[in-house]
């Protein structure tokens, strides 16, 4: 399956007959209730929102919301909010965790506890999503967020987590493109070496359900044209699903560059764990944290 545009996820996620079950940490501004609401109003999700209910109430009362029709737990302590929510997945009562208005280092130190059991074993990356103005069909980056300077098994793990999380929302065998500044090994780039080796683990069943094409440079992996003049062949060539950074600096100056340029929002997800987190930003707007809601339904059943 092809995703040319956001709206034609969602709309699929929408047709699934198993909602995913969101449980929302902290829903106390209006861009997480509003985005909460959006999402069940179109059939996304189920939420289960923990938080403070007199502080959500007033919110989802001067939207004329029912409050009566969704799930709230009480819980004005965050921290311990944060718990209830890992404890839900745990017995199998959530699909997915979100962060509304608690602080990241609070949210993370839950979601990290080894106690806590929600780590997979696999690397925890993050991946994102975009619908760029002049790409044909939506594109994923990964890692944008978490792994500072993977190493080659660490980026081995980065493509699986991603790998696994866009086959859940539909994709048939995603195209990988690993990021280089040039399309040819270089010895004394680390990073073009680090590609090749990837490509290989791909060609030698390694790394399944994909195919991994790199080294390869952006404008080769989004441009038709740029690889057709560099004599660049590959199935990957101008039609990636999923870019992957060579570090951390990288993916975060490209991937912010693109935002603000293109002023698009985006849809992230920290993948690794038992169940897809969302790790929006408290300052996020609306349509970021709705787009973030629907990947971590569409991403629900990823192993």
């Amino acid at each position: 399956m092809i995703y040319t545009k956001f709206e034609q996820l969602t709309k699929a996620v929408a047709e699934r007959a198993d909602k995913a079950r969101c449980v929302i940490v902290a829903p106390e501004d209006e861009h997480t209730i509003d985005a909460m609401i959006r999402s069940y109003r179109e059939g996304i999700i189920e939420p289960i929102l923990i938080g403070n209910k007199d502080v959500i109430g007033e919110i989802l009362a001067e939207r004329y919301f029912d409050s009566h029709d969704i799930t709230i737990i009480d819980e004005t302590d965050h921290a311990a909010a944060c718990q209830t929510a890992i404890d839900l997945v745990n017995r199998g009562q959530a699909d997915a965790i979100m962060k509304g208005l608690v602080h990241t280092k609070v949210f993370m130190h839950a979601i990290m506890k080894r106690e806590n059991q929600l780590k997979t074993g696999q690397l925890i990356s993050m991946l994102s999503i975009r619908e760029l103005p002049h790409y044909h069909k939506l594109i994923a980056f990964t890692d944008a967020g978490i792994c500072m300077y993977p190493t080659l098994d660490e980026k081995r793990q980065i493509i699986e987590n991603a790998v696994a999380c866009l086959t859940a929302m539909g994709y048939d065998t995603p195209k990988v493109g690993v990021l280089s500044s040039v399309e040819v090994v270089n010895p004394k780039m680390k990073e073009s070496v680090e590609a090749d080796a990837l490509k290989k683990m791909n060609q030698e069943g390694i790394i399944k359900g994909c195919i991994v094409e790199g080294p390869i440079s952006y404008d080769v992996a989004i441009n038709k044209e740029a690889a057709e003049v560099k004599g660049f062949q590959s199935p990957c060539a101008g039609d990636v699903d999923l870019l992957v950074f060579p570090d951390l600096c990288c993916a975060n100056c490209t991937t912010k560059a693109i935002t603000q340029t293109c002023r698009i929002p985006v849809g992230s997800l920290i993948l690794g764990t038992k169940v897809p987190v969302i790790l929006s930003s408290r300052a996020s707007m609306t349509e970021t944290k709705y787009m973030c809601i629907a990947l971590a339904a569409a991403a629900k059943d990823a192993k």
